[in-house]
Order: C-alpha cells, then structure tokens, then sequence
C-alpha cells in the first residue's frame, strides 16, 4: 500500500500539484483584493461626493439605477477577471482529469508514443473558459442591448434573475447535464480517448475537456452573474457544488439536488415579482 501512495505521489504530480495550488490561490487573493479595492473606490466616491453636492446627486442616481438595471462590465474588465474566476474557481475541479493526463501521457511516452506536455493540457482547459467568458460576455450585451429597456424597476429584475434560475435548475436535470458530467467523472477513460501526442495535441485535449467541463459547469456558473461574480462566499460554495459533482459518487444526486433547490428558488423569486407587479 506505501508503494502504491509512493508510486501515486511521485515527485511530478507534486509538483503539478503545487503549481495548481498555486494558481488558485493567487487567483482567490487577487480575486478578494480586487473587490476590497472596489468597496474603497466607493468610499473614495463617497468622500469625494460630501464636497460636491451635483456629485453627491449624481452617484445617488447611479445607485438608484443599478438597483434594477442590469449592467454587464466592460470588456477589458470582465474578461480577465472571468478568467482569474476561472482559474480559482474551475481548476481544483480538474485535478483529477490533469492527474490522468499526466499518467496516460507518461506512459505513452515511455512507449514511445511522443510527448503531451501536461503543462499545454492546462493551457487548453483554461483557454476553453476563457472562450465561453466571451461567450458570456457577448450573450450579456446583446441579451441587455434587445431587452434591457424592459427592466424599468427592481421587480422585473427579479423576475429576470428567477428565470436565470429556473434555466440552470432545469439543465441540472437534463440528459445533456448528465452526459458531460459522465465524461468528467472518469478520467482516464476521457483521456484514453482523446489523447494526442505532441503539445498541439495536449492543447486540443484539454480544450475537449474544457469544452465538456463547460457542458457540465456552465449553468451553475450563470447562476453567478445575478448573485455576484466576486462574491467570495457563493465563489466557493459553487467550487465545492462543482468539484463533488465531478469527483464524488454522490455527484449525480448532488447535481439533481442543486438543480431542484435553483427550480424552487427561482418559482419563489417568480411568484414573488409576478405579485410585485400586480401591487
């Protein structure tokens, strides 16, 4: 059994292991950084705004719209800060996919097969998320640019964030959901079938698993933008949701469970703007 751990935790997977640690700690420290700097901006503002009524009325009239418009971040802003979300949030998931490649691609190249630089597997991962932040970034904009007008008060951005909900509640239990989450549960098979040599290779394979992560994890991720994309406390519940219904056995029921618990939140938020409105 001691060979066995030695042979598991040999002196690269440490390695591999202390560069993801890492990178995700870095990232959640920028990740908080960045949002007590904003809560400073904010008081700066405030200061600011004490000497200088029209500027006192002028944020007041800001605050008041941004309860109840949604606004997405400019481009430049939410793309690096989707992708440090990314790294801190969605790279512990994939310690176990990144262990397989690693061993699969140690083993083919003592075959002879080539190298497939796990480093490059990573890069492809991450690349993938980077992509559907694009994705998300460009879905927001043109989602705010058709419809934005119509939400002229906080209940119809209510109702908004209870069909935001109700649409990840519902692919939490879609066959679709479940497929994805299937590649993600095992490792090795994935890797097995997907592994190319080469650093070109181990970029497309591991932008085939970001692209499969992506189909398992993206609801869940939507689910962020009306709770806070840098909300540090939902950051990590959603990383733990995520990892355990990757890695768990119990990660199929943990999945259906979150996607019921979302339906019956966003009914409740529905109901309760419908109501609002009627008032």
């Amino acid at each position: 059994m001691s060979e066995q751990k030695k042979t598991f935790w040999g002196k690269e997977r440490i390695i591999i292991l202390v560069i993801i640690i890492a990178l995700t700690i870095g990232a959640w420290v920028y990740t908080a950084l960045s949002s007590g700097s904003g809560d400073m901006a904010g008081m700066s503002m405030d200061m600011t705004g004490a000497t200088d009524p029209s500027m006192d009325a002028m944020m007041a009239d800001r605050l008041a719209s941004a309860a109840y418009a949604p606004t997405m971040p400019p481009f430049s802003m939410f793309v690096p800060m989707w992708i440090i979300m990314c790294i801190g949030m969605m790279l512990p998931t994939a310690v176990p996919m990144i262990f397989a490649f690693h061993t699969i691609s140690t083993r083919r190249r003592e075959q002879g097969f080539g190298s497939s630089p796990t480093a490059m597997f990573v890069i492809g991962y991450v690349l993938l998320w980077a992509l559907f932040g694009v994705v998300c970034w460009l879905a927001g904009e043109g989602i705010i640019l058709l419809i934005g007008d119509l939400f002229t008060s906080w209940t119809h951005t209510l109702i908004g964030v209870a069909a935001i909900f109700l649409l990840a509640g519902v692919y939490q239990l879609s066959p679709l959901k479940n497929a994805c989450m299937r590649g993600c549960q095992h490792p090795l098979t994935f890797v097995l079938h997907n592994w190319k040599a080469g650093g070109a290779g181990a970029l497309l394979t591991g932008m085939k698993h970001g692209l499969e992560c992506i189909g398992c994890c993206w609801a869940l991720m939507i689910v962020l933008f009306p709770l806070g994309m840098m909300n540090l406390f939902w950051m990590g519940l959603f990383t733990l949701i995520m990892f355990f219904e990757k890695n768990a056995k119990f990660g199929t029921l943990l999945s259906k469970i979150v996607g019921w618990l979302l339906i019956v939140a966003g009914a409740i938020l529905c109901i309760m703007g419908i109501v609002l409105l009627a008032v």
